[in-house]
């Protein structure tokens, strides 16, 4: 592919668009990442660099501290034009840089430069994977290859972010198409297939990319890279069990797949996947005791996840945000408690926020439908869901799952 042409470029940034990387915050997988191609190619730094119209976004970056410079300033707005990955010995002597800021600068002078193209499932350019030095060298064979696959599992992080949103909201569209289509069970099977199909491809390619990884610790005796593609594993088989939760509640009318769940480690997945968040948020997560349930892993999980995730999105600028997990037991069965120091809801609004589409603040990100959701697998529990005073003004949401709860009660 080549952006040397306006529409070119515009295919090229419309697809960067919808990665939503671009302001936001990186997963955090990707600083491992940064990480291993430094180890494996013997450089002191290296970084993951997304172009956009007129800026180079350094995303993730080891033995620099990332930035934003100009386009017309990086050296992986070139590269992206190359008809393939860019292996540069000594930049002085190549016409393409001799003249880049970055190796002309007097100070951390880069003198060796290779970088790997970020290819989109469309073919589309992202930006590059590049490992640099201030001491002229070249890449093996060996290190050349692994730098490729690193550079597409970078790709497969990107998809894996995206596609978790996409998953988000899928499984909203999920829930209000099968309210609208309950009678037409085929149309809704149709729609599943296709999301499987949708989500299940970028799934793969990093699956596989972390398998093709995994080889790679023996060779540089790297401990850390060893855990890194361990996590890439355990993300993949948590967003799969997802996929499958979803698809299941879609094909087969929304029945639930009650067995005992450990609410540890679904809040541990939890605080997982939203890693980059809560860190952006420099949230202080305090998990209590909890106890093993009967309930629908996959569907409690989601409850679980909009929670914090609403914990971390609507907290108060003033201040780190703070979230309590606890989980105590009654009579009658589980309560579930998810507290918060955010801006708080009012008392009176507190029962129309747990309505579809209602939203306090119009200026947040987001469709009004995460609290309605949870309600909605609260219900389908027989169980329930309130909202009270969290900490120092903020929100706590309870849910509580009688026991045992009803294993065949539609969402």
């Amino acid at each position: 592919m080549s952006v040397d042409d306006g529409a070119s470029e515009t295919r090229r940034l419309a697809v960067l668009e919808r990665y939503g990387i671009v302001g936001s915050p990186a997963p955090a997988d990707l600083d491992g990442i940064v990480r291993l191609a430094a180890r494996v190619c013997e450089t002191p730094q290296a970084a993951v660099n997304i172009i956009s119209a007129d800026k180079q976004h350094q995303i993730a970056a080891v033995g620099i501290e990332p930035s934003v410079c100009s386009r017309s300033d990086s050296m992986c707005a070139v590269s992206i034009l190359a008809p393939g990955q860019v292996l540069v010995e000594d930049a002085r002597l190549d016409p393409r840089f001799a003249a880049n800021p970055w190796v002309t600068t007097p100070t951390g002078a880069v003198r060796f430069y290779a970088a790997s193209q970020l290819r989109s499932p469309e073919q589309e350019i992202l930006g590059t994977l590049c490992v640099f030095s201030g001491r002229t060298r070249s890449l093996t064979t060996q290190q050349s290859r692994a730098l490729e696959d690193l550079a597409s599992l970078v790709v497969g992080v990107l998809d894996l972010h995206r596609h978790r949103q996409l998953l988000h909201h899928a499984l909203l569209a999920a829930d209000q198409a099968r309210t609208e289509l309950e009678r037409s069970n085929t149309a809704l099977e149709e729609f599943a297939g296709q999301v499987s199909h949708d989500l299940r491809n970028p799934l793969t390619g990093v699956s596989g990319h972390a398998g093709l990884l995994a080889e790679l610790p023996a060779i540089t005796g790297d401990t850390h890279a060893s855990a890194f593609v361990g996590r890439i594993e355990q993300a993949v088989a948590r967003m799969n069990r997802t996929i499958e939760g979803a698809l299941a509640l879609a094909r087969f009318g929304g029945k639930l797949d009650i067995s005992r769940t450990d609410l540890g480690a679904l809040v541990r997945e939890v605080l997982e996947d939203l890693r980059a968040d809560l860190a952006a948020a420099q949230a202080r997560v305090r998990v209590g005791v909890l106890p093993t349930i009967s309930c629908d892993g996959v569907q409690v999980r989601r409850l679980l996840q909009n929670l914090v995730g609403n914990a971390v999105k609507f907290r108060r600028a003033d201040r780190p945000a703070e979230v309590e997990v606890t989980c105590a037991t009654d009579a009658d069965g589980w309560n579930l408690r998810v507290a918060d120091n955010g801006v708080g809801i009012p008392t009176a609004e507190r029962s129309r926020v747990l309505e579809p589409f209602v939203r306090l603040d119009s200026g947040t990100q987001g469709f009004g439908i995460g609290l309605a959701n949870c309600v909605r697998i609260a219900v389908a529990h027989r169980g329930t869901l309130s909202l009270g005073d969290g900490i120092d003004g903020g929100t706590s949401v309870s849910c509580h799952f009688p026991y045992p709860p009803s294993s065949g009660q539609p969402l």
